[in-house]
Parts: C-alpha cells; structure tokens; sequence
C-alpha cells in the first residue's frame, strides 16, 4: 500500500467538501449549522487498512495515457523526400502496453489458437503442455509464433528481429532434443516442431518459404513414426498426430509423394482411442486421402501412366469416398444459411453466392474442407484422364466419358462453391444458428454435399467486423481457399474474391502465408508451381482445367 498522506479525521459528510470538522459527539458544528444528521466517523482500524486498488489503477491509466501521448509526439514524425511525399511513423504496440513483450506475444497466440471458444479450439493440446514451458524450446517457439503475428499485424520490424531470436533460440533447443532417444518422443519436442512450422507460415516473404515448411513437415513425419501407436493413447499425443497427420498428407498429395506406411497404420488405430466416436470419421477419410497421394506419386514416377488404368483407380477411390461421406454423424454436419441479397450482390464482402455454411467448430469445417480439397485433386484427375482417353476411344465409349467428365465438372464446380460457403464461418461473418436448418442427407457422386442441405429464410446478416474471430480461421481457410482458386473451376470473378478474402487474412490476421497465396493466385500460376520449382505451366482464366501434359506433371 503507497502513502498518501494523513487520513482525514472529520466526519463522512464533512471529508468530501473539505469542510473543517470539529469531530463533536453526537453531531459536529458543521452538521448541526446545516441541520441534517451527522454521519459518524470513521473507526481507527480504517485509518490502518484501506483499499486503495481504485486509485492504484486510475493512476496507472493516467500515467500511460500521458506516456503513449508523448511517445506519439516523439515518434510521429513528418520526414520529407525528395518526391516531396509524407511519411508517418506510429508507435509499435509494445510501446502503447506495459506488460512483457513475450508474455503478451504467448497471450495473442493462445487468445486467436489454444483457448476453446464457440467455434472450438485450433491447438487445443498447448494449453496442457504449457504447464511445463518453463525454460523449454516450446517457450520459445510460442513466443516466436506470437510475434510474428503480432509483427505483421503491426508491421514492427523490431517484433519481428526478437522473433527471429526466439525462433533460433527453439529452433537450436530442438535439434538439441533430437538427438536424444528419450527426448525426441516428448509431446513438447512435436509440439515445438508444429510450432516452428507454423512460425514459417506467419513469416513467410518469399518462394523459398515453402521449402523450409515441408521440410518441418517431413521432420514432424518422422517423429511421429518414432513415437509410435503409444503418442495416440493421450489426449495431447492424439491431437498432435491428427492436426500434423492432414497436413502432411496434404503436402503429400500436392508434392507427389509416399505416405509411409506407419503413418497409415496409426491413422487405422487412432480411430479406437478418439473419446467422441463421432470425431472417427477423421480417420476414415484419411483411408482415401493418404492412398490419392500415393496415386499422384505414381503417376509422377510413371508406375501408372494409363489413362483408363488412372480413372478405374481415381473411381474406386471416389466410391470410398462417397461411402464414407454419405455415413456423416449429426455432430459432424453443417448448417446452410440463404443470404439476403441486396439488388442480387451478398450485404457483406465476405459472402460469395446466396449462401453460406455454418459448423459446430473449427475441427469440423476443416474436416469438410479437408474432403472437398482431396476430392478436387480426385476429380481433376479423373478429368485429365479422360481428356487422354477420347484422343484413343471414338464413338459410344466416347459418349460415355463425356458423361462421365460433366459429372466431374459439375460436382468439382460445387466444391469449389462449399470451399467459399464456409468462408463466413472462419472470418465471423454469420448470424446465430437459430436462422439456420440442420445438416441432413448424404453426398452422392451425382450431386454435391450442398444440394443435401435444407436452406432456411434469408436472415439479417451482423454488419459488424468479420474478424472478430481467432486467427485460427484464417489458419485453417487458406490452403482450400488456394485449392479452390487453382482447380479451374472459379470463373475471373471468384478468383478477385478469394484473393480479397487471402489477402484480408494476411493483413488482418497477421498471417504472411495468405498473402503469398494471394499472389500467386493474382498472377495466374498453378499451387504445384509453388510447390515444384521445376515445374511451369501456362497462365490460364478461371474458366478452363489444366492440360493432360501438367496433369501428367504429377
């Protein structure tokens, strides 16, 4: 407790108005002049203890109000070019708060993707192990992670260098622990490595980016073969290897590349120690998708290079997947909702169509997003197949494939719709889910999951900010919104829109990563140049697929 000086003896009507107060009994004379009721005063214990927590924080405020104006002179400052352009320089946050830059770097990141709110949590299983951090490379690599976002969001580049520090300082603690047997199992040890791949997702500011992502990638790959079925019997184990288990998978599918065999013999196993058996069907899917990477790196290296021998195996493939999608537990459905149009355009920017799609959390969006992705790559293979096929086979056959490619092209169109539907969702734009019907049906290969769902009345949408979301939205939204924009199917303007919304994660969301998608999908160049330096293909409008030579480029 500070002093603040001698407390007043007078009377509780006389302290206020500074009155002189004769401390008489019953009554004092300025009571008795005024003729109301003295109040009494104040015990001795009172003089002793007094809670003073009011004016320690009114001060505190008052103090950094008076530091940020002065700091805001000092450094707002006009410098005049040349060219005879103004500059303005504002403050970094951390100059504007008083707490420690890295614990207010940890707390952003556990806000936007550790804490569970209404739409779930996106790294649920930090918030365990953040029990142990204390001098750990997850401390670091959380701190890393937390001000680069924080950087990006407000362009600080001395956030960023002490991000860097943080991530070397990780970064060489983790290598440490990989070379010890009874460290490299460590939940924490994983924990660093998704940490450390998802610090190169917020920094990233060139092609090579990628590279050094994969390359987290291929690690977390090979820690978790090491760690074996054992890391799927806790709950922090499970959620480590389902999250890395779809990335990696998709890294595989757009690289061309083997899924191990360990890897898809935990994926079986992982199903019998999921607590909700709703959540299962994570697994099931993953018994189409890891075999579709296998089926690109087989085509890549030419172990399969028919055309009909492509299409018979992508075939069997989508029947799987169909089989699988039709069974969908309630739990795991979504909601449609029907947009009120305003002279037939969506009232906000974040909505493309006349619908949009609600989901229970963030785990379950990204599970639908996840399928639609997978079966983009399914049916553009397919598409590219037959487009081989009808060079060599006239006539009925001919019709057939046909068929066959409308197919293809309608329910890959749609797909690609369902990607941008769940847009609203992961940026905050939607409305309470009393406005919206339940998810009901099953997806066929002759129609798409959105046809199955009952649209309800055209609610009013919040005209509020649609970032009043954790980042882990946009997180979790760039790489199907990527998909979405490369698969042929998003005419010019659905392609200016999905690099509106890319380029609104960047900025807003503090994530570098959607901006380079942003990029990419403005100049026009495919996901698998990115991916493949080696690789190039022509620009191409929205409305046309790509060639069978680039699909043999897989």
């Amino acid at each position: 407790m500070v002093y603040s000086g001698k407390p007043s003896l007078a009377c509780e009507r006389c302290r206020p108005r500074r009155l002189k107060c004769d401390w008489g009994k019953p009554s004092c004379s300025q009571c008795i002049r005024a003729k109301v009721d003295c109040p009494g005063y104040r015990s001795a214990l009172e003089y002793t203890f007094r809670d003073q927590s009011r004016d320690v924080i009114r001060k505190a405020q008052l103090k950094a109000e008076r530091e940020s104006k002065e700091i805001s002179k000092r450094q707002k400052r006009t410098v005049k070019g040349n060219s005879n352009q103004t500059l303005t320089y504002s403050p970094s946050p951390s100059s504007k708060l008083s707490y420690p830059t890295a614990e207010l770097a940890k707390g952003y990141l556990f806000v936007n993707y550790i804490a569970k709110g209404d739409r779930g949590a996106y790294m649920p299983y930090l918030s365990t192990l953040a029990n142990h951090l204390e001098s750990s490379a997850v401390n670091d690599a959380l701190t890393a992670a937390g001000l680069a976002a924080l950087s990006n969001i407000y362009r600080s580049r001395q956030l960023m260098y002490t991000a860097r520090q943080h991530y070397m300082t990780a970064l060489s603690q983790t290598s440490s622990s990989l070379s010890h047997a009874h460290l490299c199992t460590r939940d924490e040890t994983l924990a660093t490595v998704v940490l450390l791949s998802m610090f190169e997702v917020l920094t990233c500011s060139d092609g090579l980016f990628i590279n050094r992502w994969m390359k987290h990638l291929d690690g977390a790959a090979i820690l978790i073969e090491t760690r074996g079925p054992e890391q799927l019997t806790r709950p922090e184990g499970l959620a480590l290897f389902s999250q890395l288990r779809t990335q990696i998978v998709l890294s595989h599918i757009y690289r061309q590349k083997h899924t191990s065999a360990m890897i898809r013999r935990l994926s079986q196993e992982a199903a019998k120690y999921r607590p909700n058996k709703d959540d299962s069907i994570v697994d099931r899917l993953s018994s189409v998708t890891i075999p579709l990477g296998d089926l690109c790196a087989a085509i890549k290296g030419g172990t399969i290079s028919c055309p009909s021998e492509i299409v018979r195996y992508a075939l069997n493939l989508d029947a799987q997947i169909q089989s699988i999608m039709s069974d969908i537990p309630a739990s795991m459905g979504y909601k449609t909702v029907n947009v009120a149009l305003a002279q037939g355009v969506p009232t906000v920017d974040t909505v493309w169509g006349a619908q949009y799609h609600t989901y229970r959390d963030i785990t379950v969006s990204s599970f639908w997003n996840n399928y639609r992705s997978a079966r983009l790559v399914l049916l553009e293979l397919i598409v590219e197949a037959i487009g081989a096929m009808n060079i060599h086979f006239p006539g009925n056959t001919k019709e057939e494939h046909q068929h066959l490619l409308r197919e293809c092209q309608q329910i890959s169109r749609q797909l690609v719709e369902d990607i941008c539907a769940s847009v609203p969702f992961h940026l905050g734009s939607v409305v309470d889910d009393s406005h919206v019907d339940k998810f009901s049906g099953s997806t066929t290969f002759k129609s798409s999951d959105a046809n199955k769902h009952r649209a309800s009345k055209p609610p009013h949408l919040s005209s509020e900010s649609p970032f009043g979301v954790p980042a882990a939205g946009g997180f979790a939204l760039m790489w199907p919104l990527l998909i979405a924009a490369d698969s042929g199917y998003a005419p010019k303007e659905l392609r200016s829109w999905i690099i509106h919304c890319l380029d609104k994660i960047g900025h807003s969301m503090g994530i570098n990563q959607a901006l380079a998608m942003a990029q990419l999908v403005r100049e026009g160049e495919s996901t698998r140049a990115w991916l493949s330096p080696e690789y190039s293909s022509p620009k191409r409008d929205g409305q046309k697929g790509v060639s069978w030579n680039e699909a043999e480029a897989l």
